[in-house]
Order: structure tokens, then C-alpha cells, then sequence
């Protein structure tokens, strides 16, 4: 069984008031904010040491952070963060709020999409759990429409799949993703 983190940078939280979790047959995944870098770093050894073997950071956490979360987590457990084109970039940039992020996950054993929700800390996080490409085009939809301030994508999306996201929702929202761009 495939067992997945996605964590968020969320000031002030932990994974104990700030986390969700979907499973099915074949996946055991957990959305999760941590309080900053430190106890970002510490959460991801303490679920390496329990089986987890694929991470993905959202955009605040850089090449350097996740390099050493790597390294602690050990051989055979793969993390990547969040990155943005250029013009999505300044997207992101140019927003006076984020309080509202959504996330766009294809995962093993998804037949119909599955939400998690997640809220504390004057933030919420919706993480959209789907099979393919179509099932994330129409769920990002779904997260723009409702007036995400961002959407991240993990690490399943390559830079042609993410243009079909962000084409998908006409742009209207910056879209990252945690695969090679």
C-alpha cells in the first residue's frame, strides 16, 4: 500500500489541529500543516520511519528545505515541492490573500474524486483526491469556481499536464505543481 503526505506550510499550526486523511484499498494519504521548516523537517522523519514513501511540499517549502527532509527521511522515499510557471507565478504574487488552497492529488484505488477538507488557523485546504487527468481538469474547475486563491498539483503532473489544469480553468487561478516543469 502506497502510503502519501502532502503537507502545508500553515504558521502556527501542527499536524495534530491541521490534518485530514483519505484511504482506500490501495493508498493511505494524509494532508497535514505544519508551523514552520523545523517542525516541517521533523514531522516528515516521524512519518518516513512509519512507511510513508512519497511527499509533496507545498510551494513555501524550497529546494534547500526539501533537500534536507530527504535526507532525513532516508533511501526510497521521494519528496518534491511545489513550483510554478512564470506567468503563474506572478499570479501568485499579486494576491493580497491566501487563506484558501486547494490541491489536486491522482492517486492509486481513486475511482470517483474524494475531498478532504481541512480548517484551523484561519485556513482552509481543500485537497481533491482523483484518478486522471480529466477527473483533476474538472475537480481544479470545481476548486477556481469556488474561489480558491491557489491550486497546487502533485507530483503526478508534468509541465503538459499542468498546462491542460490551468487551460482547463482559463487561467483564472494561479495553478503550481510538485512534478518536473
Amino acid at each position: 500500500m502506497l502510503k502519501f503526505a502532502w503537507l502545508v506550510n500553515v504558521p502556527g499550526s501542527s499536524p495534530e489541529k491541521y490534518s485530514g486523511v483519505y484511504e482506500n484499498a490501495e493508498s493511505c494519504n494524509m494532508v497535514a500543516g505544519t508551523g514552520d521548516m523545523e517542525s516541517a523537517k521533523a514531522f516528515v522523519k516521524k512519518l518516513a520511519d512509519e512507511g510513508y514513501t512519497l511527499f509533496n511540499l507545498c510551494g513555501d517549502f524550497d529546494d534547500d528545505i526539501t533537500a534536507e527532509m530527504a535526507a532525513l527521511a532516508g533511501d526510497g522515499v521521494k519528496i518534491s515541492h511545489a513550483d510554478y510557471l512564470p506567468e503563474e507565478l506572478a499570479k501568485v504574487s499579486a494576491l493580497e490573500e491566501f487563506s484558501e488552497y486547494g490541491i489536486v492529488i491522482v492517486m492509486r484505488g481513486v475511482e470517483q474524486p474524494v475531498e478532504v477538507d481541512v480548517d484551523a488557523d484561519g485556513m482552509h485546504t481543500r485537497a481533491v483526491f482523483v484518478k486522471d487527468l480529466e477527473q483533476a481538469k474538472a475537480a481544479a474547475k470545481k476548486l477556481s469556481d469556488a474561489g480558491v486563491h491557489g491550486i497546487e498539483l502533485c507530483s503526478w503532473f508534468d509541465r503538459e499536464k499542468t498546462e491542460a489544469v490551468i487551460e482547463a480553468i482559463g487561467g483564472a487561478t494561479p495553478v503550481g505543481t510538485c512534478g518536473e516543469l
